[in-house]
């Protein structure tokens, strides 16, 4: 019963706008309700992924390759074409998807701050969540570098082009792979421009230094800990993918988890700040990111399985990021 009334008053909450939040005057952060962002949140994943494809094919053909859908989040060719292929063609067919997707990420991350008092809700939200998206991606498509090399379009892009292409060896490839990680961390603090309702109110923001002081000390010894953990995950990756053991890439993305569980015990989630990410982009996204494993699960997708795992992730880094300074809490 305890936790029925909990899921009710959650609900609730998502409903309604916060009274404080009303009462200050800033704009509302539940201006599209739970399963309609949750909609948004899939479409906008689901029509990148086939976007960024549909790169590959198109780059693909004017390159003067018979590429074609492999699987529906793949495009290229087959590995008998591959083989006999210009490997200039090849470079361009998987180097043009991955920064053409980069570039639309920022280009969504740029836009949708510009256009939120402008453009229906929905379509602001869906230009945040192709940057929520694609802004990461690039963290993500650079952790691959390390990766096997697949020419045909159906590996990691980076590495079919840095290790296929242009020969650069293994250590270099796993530098940028490390680099890769420090990217898509870093990418939760930049998508507040594109989830922020009131960029007005930036200066409001407590330094990190404030809010790792507001933050129970047994919550910053449990973070504490999560970090040693992801530091020697990091050091065992590196190991394994310089010895071209490619289950280091796993461990890197199991590092992103870490770093998320870590963030959120740092995260002051009454805090109005955090709590508008939470309860408008955090939680439908966790949603739909259930969807998408639940997709890459049934269909034999990896891909999306891997999106799904890693989408929502960033937006706990962004919930920390848009916290303010505030009492500290019970110790």
């Amino acid at each position: 019963m305890i936790a029925c009334r909990v899921i009710r008053r959650s609900v609730e909450a998502l409903m309604e706008p916060d009274a404080q939040e009303a009462s200050s005057g800033r704009p509302s952060w539940k201006g599209t309700g739970f399963l309609t962002m949750t909609g948004v949140a899939l479409f906008a994943t689901v029509a990148s992924t086939e976007l960024h494809e549909t790169f590959h094919l198109v780059v693909g053909r004017l390159a003067g390759l018979p590429a074609h859908f492999l699987a529906l989040t793949s495009a290229g060719v087959t590995p008998s074409v591959a083989e006999h292929a210009s490997p200039e063609a090849l470079a361009l067919m998987n180097r043009v998807a991955p920064i053409a997707t980069m570039l639309l990420g920022v280009v969504a991350l740029v836009a949708a701050p510009r256009l939120r008092r402008k453009a229906p809700a929905a379509v602001t939200d869906f230009i945040a969540w192709c940057a929520i998206f694609a802004i990461p991606y690039i963290g993500l498509q650079t952790m691959v570098t390390a990766a096997p090399v697949d020419t045909r379009g159906s590996g990691a892009d980076f590495a079919a082009v840095l290790g296929g292409y242009f020969g650069v060896s293994l250590v270099p490839r796993t530098i940028v792979s490390l680099a890769g990680l420090v990217i898509f961390i870093a990418s939760g603090f930049w998508l507040r421009t594109a989830v922020s309702e009131c960029p007005e109110a930036r200066q409001s923001r407590a330094t990190p230094g404030e809010r790792l002081r507001a933050v129970a000390f047994r919550r910053l010894v449990a973070a504490l800990i999560l970090g040693l953990v992801l530091t020697a995950m990091t050091v065992r990756s590196f190991v394994l993918l310089v010895n071209g053991n490619s289950r280091g890439l796993a461990l890197l993305v199991r590092g992103i988890v870490v770093w998320a569980a870590m963030v959120a015990l740092l995260v002051r989630w009454q805090e109005p700040g955090a709590r508008g990410v939470r309860d408008h982009w955090l939680f439908p996204g966790l949603l739909a990111s259930a969807c998408l494993i639940a997709i890459g699960l049934l269909s034999h997708l990896g891909d999306y399985f891997l999106v799904g795992l890693l989408l929502a992730l960033p937006l706990v880094t962004t919930a920390w990021s848009e916290s303010a300074a505030g009492e500290t809490e019970a110790r």
